[in-house]
């Protein structure tokens, strides 16, 4: 199915039940992940990067003055998305929700590839060989398709 489909008022969900089901799980672990002990989960590492990778001092001070903040933004955008999935918003997205989305579909694959060891181009194609099934790596692809396909619909001529 289509994830996002553009009307005369904006676009709209156009995910079918399975998708938003899916989704919603994952969306749900996400905020899991957010609310839980950040310095736990090495998932963290890449949804909040050091800002001075050769130095720690610097980049332990910048995440102390920022982290909350960024924690906050990252699970407001999963609220949004949330509440999109399971019916308590519908009609027409807002600018503001279409950015929510597109940052916590960045969120998701990031975790997803944090779980599968992608880290650059190399290893996204390494992860892809030898895989049998539905899985996590092709649960990571459909992401970035929904995420391609909202931003293809964000763009379209009206």
């Amino acid at each position: 199915m289509i994830p996002f489909v553009r009307r005369g008022d904006g676009i709209h969900l156009g995910l079918a039940t399975g998708e938003r089901a899916l989704l919603t799980s994952l969306v749900d672990q996400l905020r899991e992940v957010l609310d839980g002990d950040l310095d736990s989960d090495p998932v963290t590492l890449r949804m909040f990067p050091d800002a001075y990778p050769g130095d720690r001092q610097a980049s332990s001070e910048f995440r102390r003055y920022t982290r909350d903040d960024l924690r906050s933004a990252k699970s407001t955008n999963a609220e949004t998305v949330h509440a999109w999935l399971t019916g308590a918003r519908d009609g027409a997205l807002t600018p503001a929700d279409e950015q929510s989305w597109l940052r916590c579909l960045t969120d998701l694959r990031l975790t997803i590839a944090d779980r599968l060891g992608i880290v650059d181009a190399a290893t996204e194609e390494t992860s892809r060989s030898g895989v049998d099934g539905v899985g996590l790596r092709d649960v990571y692809d459909w992401l970035g398709y929904v995420q391609e396909h909202l931003v293809t619909t964000m763009t379209a001529r009206r």
